[in-house]
């Protein structure tokens, strides 16, 4: 999704000084005519108008010639508001002209660590930048900007590719960055091609990327409150969380800073439910979060005796019943007490009160008695989905007709809400997210002029004026006032009445199946694919481990491998040797589970290829 229009706060003061320039290039870049049909168009369109990059001439973009380094360090040069060097700055390349338009740059780039030269004294401006350059000296551009030294990425995304090998020692971790935060993403074939050159519309479109990343505010506001504590007492507030860095600030960061005042005895810590999130921010702002487990580590490490924790979840949800389920097998013994408090809405006071608390926070754009405020919830398969309903239902009872309420994932859709806004006779909407933070679906689910599925996007193809105001319940006061209000109220774990529903899809929530006694059993094995055949199947069991002794019924398969086929292909260890004799193949495979479906990989001997093999080791009948 292009978010172009929002960049740092720095970018924007770089195309302010231009002035002229920026508006100048902006108009070149719709007149090159090497541009027009070209895919990297958007790309290309958006460096120019923020004056990142230059045309090759006044009509001519070049997209498909190689990005030469002097150009790569110019623009990022540019992008950081192209900071002094100082007067006696000195040149340390002697193939960098006092006169080149990029000598600056340079001179900037190489100070600050971000590039080197290609030897002592020489920069070869003209060179072309490999892949893995780029990726390099974007990830010291990007720790520069957040005062960092290294921005690194803990979650291997490079081995799924063929050539990560390839990839030399000093740009791995970089690569590795750069690939999972989709700044760089495969060639052609499916691969990093480490080595090979990029494109000056190849470039474009990573430098938008980057900016579309760095486009959520400042992360130096924020306060991850992961430090060890130092009391005994301790409030453990939960969020789902958010990447966007200004609204976590405005929201979860109140929601805690709120906290602290309201309870002075205890220390106040932060837990993020969603790793995903953790991992984004982790990885572009170098700003650690603890999620739930590793903030209840550090709190029974730190000595913690009484635990108190508040959800800040709008319901009790999928992720309020995982928190329950974890506290309470995980956590129970491990304080001498632990207090929860209730979601958000709870009781019918709490709908009530956050209903009037949403009334207030639109008011004064709802004047006129003619606009429609539609909020739109996340939405839940789980069966407290049910809370947007009867906050409707609150809503219409106090009077409030022209409020209505949807999802993103559920009941009622965006369309079903433009049906009751049209049917009640108005023209003109303003979206306000009903959602603590106003973070990755506020912005692009609702409010994303460029997706044709967004909620603007809906409401505006029905003939609706349509506003948008992105700010989460977590920035109203009465909201932040009530979450303390339950956090005074928490009752002791064992003993809340709280409906809880973990969620059936989380692996910590599944109940282990129970292992056999040691020994050995035949057992009948299912495959979803019918042309793989197999003959029999003995099970040993030793220590609580399963072994598969798979047979075959031909020598079709010499090789197997407990995975998909493109995790085989990539396989340095762990691949099954296949046994052949009289027609047949056999197999010794580890077995994580009974009855069900698990993946394995099969190499067929004729035609060299590796394929998915879906099998199910059935109990053995008792």
């Amino acid at each position: 999704m292009r978010k172009w229009n929002r960049l740092p706060a720095l970018l924007l003061a770089m195309v302010m000084a231009l002035g002229l320039t920026g508006a100048a290039f902006a108009a070149e870049s719709k007149g090159y005519a090497d541009v027009e049909k070209h895919w990297g168009k958007e790309y290309i369109d958006t460096v120019v108008e923020k004056g990142l990059i230059d045309g090759k001439t006044e009509t001519a973009f070049a997209p498909d010639e190689n990005m030469t380094r002097a150009d790569l360090v110019l623009a990022l040069y540019r992008l950081a508001n192209s900071p002094a060097n100082g007067a006696d700055a000195e040149n340390p390349f002697t193939d960098v002209a006092d006169d080149a338009k990029y000598k600056d740059a340079v001179i900037w780039a190489y100070s600050q660590g971000i590039v080197a030269g290609k030897t002592a004294d020489t920069f070869a401006p003209d060179g072309s930048v490999l892949r893995q350059e780029i990726a390099r000296i974007l990830n010291i551009f990007a720790a520069k900007q957040m005062k960092k030294d290294s921005l690194t990425n803990r979650v291997d995304e490079l081995s799924g590719y063929p050539d990560a090998g390839d990839v030399a020692s000093w740009a791995k971790d970089c690569m590795n960055w750069a690939v999972a935060s989709e700044f760089i993403t495969g060639t052609s074939g499916g691969k990093l091609d480490p080595s090979g050159t990029a494109t000056r519309a190849q470039v474009a479109a990573i430098l938008c990327r980057y900016m579309d990343d760095a486009a959520t505010g400042d992360a130096s506001k924020d306060d991850p409150r992961n430090q060890d504590c130092t009391k005994e007492n301790e409030l453990l507030v939960v969020s789902f969380g958010t990447s966007f860095n200004d609204n976590r600030v405005a929201t979860i960061k109140a929601i805690e800073d709120d906290m602290e005042k309201a309870f002075p005895d205890y220390d106040v810590r932060r837990g993020f439910t969603a790793n995903i999130i953790i991992e984004h921010v982790y990885r572009r702002d170098g700003e650690q979060i603890d999620d739930v487990k590793e903030a209840l580590d550090r709190a029974v490490k730190c000595g913690v005796k009484n635990l108190l924790v508040q959800p800040t979840h709008l319901m009790n949800g999928f992720e309020y019943g995982d928190l329950r389920n974890l506290l309470e097998k995980k956590y129970a013994d491990k304080f001498e007490s632990i207090r929860i408090g209730a979601p958000l809405l709870t009781s019918d006071d709490d709908f009530a009160k956050v209903a009037q608390a949403m009334v207030d926070a639109a008011k004064d754009a709802v004047t006129d008695g003619e606009t429609a405020v539609c909020w739109m919830g996340h939405g839940t398969s789980a069966d407290s989905n049910s809370v947007y309903a009867k906050m409707q239902q609150v809503l219409k009872d106090a009077g409030n007709d022209n409020h209505f309420i949807g999802t993103v994932e559920a009941a009622p859709t965006a369309a079903d809400v433009v049906k009751m806004v049209k049917e009640a006779g108005y023209e003109k909407v303003i979206l306000r997210p009903m959602m603590i933070v106003a973070g990755d679906h506020a912005n692009n689910d609702m409010a994303d002029e460029s997706d044709p599925e967004s909620w603007y996007s809906v409401f505006t193809a029905a003939g609706l004026d349509v506003t948008c105001q992105i700010n989460g319940l977590g920035e109203v006061k009465a909201v932040r006032d009530l979450l303390a209000e339950h956090a005074r109220a928490a009752v002791d774990l064992k003993d809340v009445d709280i409906a809880s529903q973990p969620n059936p899809e989380n692996p910590d929530n599944q109940e282990k199946p129970e292992t056999l006694a040691d020994g050995t059993y035949n057992i009948e094995v299912e495959c979803e694919q019918s042309m793989f055949k197999i003959d029999s199947c003995e099970l040993n069991v030793k220590d609580g481990k399963m072994t598969a002794r798979l047979v075959l019924g031909s020598e079709s398969f010499d090789k197997m491998f407990v995975g998909d086929k493109n995790a085989a292909k990539l396989a340095a260890e762990g691949v099954a040797e296949g046994v052949a004799a009289d027609g047949k193949t056999t197999f010794t495979l580890s077995v994580a589970e009974l009855d069900k479906a698990l993946d394995y990989a099969a190499h067929s001997v004729k035609k060299d290829e590796w394929y998915d093999r879906t099998l199910t080791f059935l109990s053995p009948e008792a």
